[in-house]
């Protein structure tokens, strides 16, 4: 087994090899271990230097005036060196060759139950999210205060670089670049929980991000999978995982998808945040069997745990603009008491069109046209302003949807897109109380001089379809069929300060309405006669008084 060394590679026939030791300078001045004499070399280059504890190298750019490049990649810092990886310093290339260790833990942590001929060493470390660095005064032993600032140098970093990352995909693209940075891996991936997946957390795993080693040949991307077996294990005891040759596990029974992506030693790491699992983050190796040592694991459990924070105040931030967009867009259509209960969760909107019983409500303005003839324009807006606002208000107090102004007119529904008990009484409530609603509006429009004005109101109710239309621009939601035009019929004949209701409606409110069938008429583009049932009063306790005779 030979000696980690440098092999010089730019020219070819060169025998050139420096055997590296613990520490190895390269620059241009003689002083270095390494000199090499090049105008583009640094006094002082860059620094290669053995770690013992874990048996891995790194390499540091000491600053240097033209850069250091590792597999063409320039070296910010220092970064973990593995095996066949290519430096350019200057105008010369060298191989970076290391010596495969044979890793022998002190302490091998193997549970009984496994058989110890075929398992290799592993560990695992439980995810507290309540720990905490140890007081000053119980550190008695210097692995503990290394152990300690590794994780405080580990977490300043990772909140420097993830705390200004403005989505998911810059906080996972910082968070990946570190762990390379600071680990020799070959590939880490993040998966996210897929909420709206069934089953157990492990089973609705979706790769959120993924980053390989540059210039490894470890096949193709998109048919990298993390075993199920090694996900299994940290999500469903939730601690970090450590396999040495995950090959020879006997925990995860060598599984089919790690022998074959080869994987040799890996780390798995659940994604925590307020005790709940929103991912794991996982790192592996294709080439060498124990590489990685408990040490390493203590550090990736402690870097999951600052990711995850960042993670979820980002997903929580997203979360906060969705409803926010969420409630905008509903709040435009539906009262506040439905739309809380949309945005929380407890009420949902079908998609696609469906067809539902609803009840339609119009209410328009009589002799609209000549209205605005007589008055000014600026009045005739300030005054279709304040009425649509009145009469939107009554639809969402009485918990309807406001599905569209058509000039003068208001269409109104109950049932759609979400039902509630007693939609038809909703619906006569609510135009009962437009009707009392345009006498309080003409009230104060005589006392300020102004023309009044005078409503009439159609409700249906009927099997309708329902669902979002409109271009790939702009979707709405409305619904089509009979009922929808027989309320807009009924509304056309309703007169001045009238609340006409379809039989059908009237079928389902008589116990709470005095009402007075009229005479069977035809009305427009309805092919059968159709007898409207007038409103007089509302038996309820909500409203006692009979409709007011509005002008004509």
């Amino acid at each position: 087994m030979g000696s980690t060394r440098l092999v010089r590679v730019d020219i070819e026939d060169s025998e050139q090899e420096i055997v590296l030791a613990d520490v190895t300078t390269i620059g241009r001045q003689p002083t270095n271990t390494l000199q090499i004499v090049d105008r583009l070399v640094s006094k002082e280059h860059a620094v290669l230097q053995r770690h013992p504890e874990t048996s891995s190298w790194s390499l540091r750019d000491l600053s240097s005036r033209n850069g250091t490049y590792c597999n063409e990649v320039l070296v910010e810092g220092q970064i973990a060196l593995r095996n066949d990886d290519i430096l350019r310093i200057g105008s010369t290339s060298w191989r970076f060759v290391a010596e495969i260790p044979r890793w022998i833990p002190e302490e091998p942590v193997v549970e009984t139950a496994w058989d110890e001929r075929s398992a290799s060493v592993h560990a695992t470390v439980q995810i507290d999210l309540e720990s905490d660095f140890v007081p000053s005064e119980l550190v008695f032993d210097e692995h503990t205060l290394r152990a300690d600032y590794d994780k405080l140098r580990l977490a300043y970093t990772l909140s420097r670089d993830l705390h200004a990352a403005p989505d998911i995909e810059a906080v996972l693209d910082r968070l990946l670049n570190r762990i390379f940075q600071w680990m020799p891996v070959d590939r880490a991936v993040v998966l996210f929980v897929d909420d709206s997946l069934a089953g157990d957390p492990a089973d609705r795993l979706v790769r959120a991000a993924l980053k390989t080693r540059p210039g490894a040949n470890l096949g193709d991307d998109q048919g990298y999978l993390v075993p199920r077996s090694i996900l299994k294990q940290a999500v469903g005891r939730r601690e970090a995982v450590l396999s040495t040759d995950a090959m020879l596990d006997a925990r995860f029974n060598q599984a089919e998808s790690i022998l074959m992506q080869g994987i040799r030693s890996s780390m798995t790491v659940p994604l925590l945040t307020h005790d709940r699992i929103i991912g794991v983050l996982h790192v592996d190796s294709l080439i060498s069997s124990g590489l990685f040592t408990e040490k390493d694991l203590a550090v990736l459990a402690a870097v999951s745990q600052q990711a995850s924070i960042s993670i979820d105040n980002v997903l929580l931030q997203r979360r906060v603009l969705e409803e926010a967009a969420l409630r905008s867009s509903l709040s435009r259509m539906l009262s506040p008491n439905l739309v809380e209960r949309i945005v929380s969760g407890d009420l949902v909107i079908e998609k696609g069109g469906v067809v539902k019983r609803v009840t339609v409500l119009f209410a328009d303005i009589r002799g609209f046209t000549s209205l605005t003839e007589r008055l000014p324009p600026p009045d005739m807006v300030a005054m279709m302003n304040e009425y649509f606002e009145r009469v939107s208000n009554v639809v969402f107090a009485h918990d309807g949807t406001l599905d569209k102004y058509i000039g003068d007119a208001v269409m109104a529904l109950w049932g759609a897109p979400l039902g509630t008990e007693h939609d038809e009484l909703r619906a006569v409530r609510a135009g009962y109380e437009i009707q009392q609603t345009v006498h309080a509006f003409n009230r104060e429009r005589l006392a300020a001089g102004q023309e009044q004005i005078s409503v009439g109101v159609g409700i249906a109710t009927a099997q309708v379809i329902a669902g979002y239309v409109g271009s790939t621009r702009t979707m709405s939601y409305t619904v089509f069929g009979r009922g929808v035009n027989l309320a807009a019929r009924l509304c056309g004949v309703a007169g001045p300060g009238e609340v006409l209701l379809a039989p059908t409606t009237h079928a389902a409110v008589r116990d709470w309405v005095d009402a007075e069938v009229l005479a069977e008429r035809f009305l427009k583009g309805m092919a059968d006669p159709v007898c409207p049932v007038r409103v007089r009063r509302m038996l309820d306790s909500t409203a006692v008084v009979a409709l007011p005779v509005e002008p004509t």
